[in-house]
């Protein structure tokens, strides 16, 4: 049996059509080249058989079949309903899910993608913390998809934020409400700064005034504190980042004796679980979380299948408006 020539960078490098050198820097550093460039050389030494240190180029043969989902945090129910999206979708394709929570720490989300990277197949940011630099790093490593941010020139899924802010203000406008105060996120959140850049323009256009308080961790906590900030100049309405901060919000009115929606309308998004556990329950923006899960683990495995070729495209997943019991007729109207 005649011996097979062993594969070489060189091989490589005439059969994408570069230099020897830039194959070797995309071997070894993927980083240092372009996205483009650095799949079309890992798709050719898959297909050329390319070994390296005695084993199959990168392990790809079983590494593509694993995914890492990363959540800035798993506590927040729609982080959760995203999560069991993607993974479900995942499964049933063959693929297994390695689930990783950030506890919304941006240096801790990039350490822990830095660790792992070499061992998946493909990774999806859900609500990242990352700047534009680290996520370009990790995409010239791996397939990438983007869940609940928006970046141009990567794929990305996201709720229509304007269509669902649309329902809500033309909803609360029907109730005769003027002011809207709304609970702020994290700093470091797209989906925070698209839903105020959006609730803005939105609310001037139904003629309602709109303020903001500082920014915030989306936990409970926060929504209390948010309180103060409305029981200092009260608005006829809150709009809260997330259901958590609204539950806030609510638990801390009900300790001042404000009633809800008699006093204030109030206003979560993601429409989780706790919107019907809350009294009065909460009125809710959906956030489609288990269809962005769903689409995102498509995207991502198309390009893990598809390595000499990065997807980028946009998806838009639409939302509703679910009213409650925590809106109501606007004060003194």
């Amino acid at each position: 049996m005649p011996h097979r020539k062993r594969v070489t960078i060189y091989d490589i490098a005439a059969d994408v059509g570069v230099a020897p050198s830039t194959v070797s820097r995309a071997l070894s550093r993927p980083d240092r080249v372009s996205v483009d460039t650095a799949a079309r050389i890992f798709a050719a030494a898959e297909r050329l058989g390319y070994s390296k240190a005695g084993a199959a180029y990168s392990g790809e043969a079983h590494l593509a079949k694993t995914l890492v989902f990363v959540a800035a945090d798993l506590a927040n129910p729609v982080y959760a309903e995203i999560s069991a999206g993607f993974q479900k979708t995942a499964s049933e394709a063959g693929y297994s899910t390695l689930i990783i929570n950030t506890q919304e720490s941006g240096a801790l989300e990039h350490r822990t993608i830095q660790g792992i990277i070499a061992k998946v197949g493909g990774v999806a940011l859900a609500a990242s913390r990352l700047d534009a630099g680290s996520i370009k790093k990790i995409e010239k490593q791996r397939p990438l998809v983007l869940l609940n941010r928006f970046m141009t020139g990567y794929t990305s899924v996201i709720p229509e934020t304007e269509r669902g802010m649309t329902h809500v203000f033309r909803y609360l406008s029907d109730l005769g409400h003027r002011s809207v105060l709304y609970i702020s996120g994290p700093e470091m959140s797209w989906a925070n700064a698209i839903r105020w850049r959006t609730a803005t323009q939105i609310s001037a256009q139904f003629g309602l005034t709109l303020t903001r308080t500082d920014y915030a961790v989306p936990e409970p906590a926060s929504g209390a504190a948010a309180f103060n900030v409305w029981n200092n100049n009260p608005t006829t309405a809150v709009l809260s980042f997330n259901d958590l901060m609204a539950a806030g919000f609510m638990r801390e009115a009900r300790i001042n004796q404000v009633q809800i929606p008699e006093d204030v309308s109030v206003v979560g998004i993601d429409n989780s679980s706790l919107a019907s556990l809350v009294t009065p329950e909460l009125s809710s923006l959906t956030s489609a979380s288990l269809e962005i899960g769903k689409r995102g683990a498509e995207s991502l495995i198309w390009q893990v299948t598809h390595r000499s070729i990065r997807e980028r495209k946009l998806l838009r997943i639409p939302i509703d408006f679910i009213p409650r019991a925590s809106t109501g007729p606007a004060k003194n109207v």
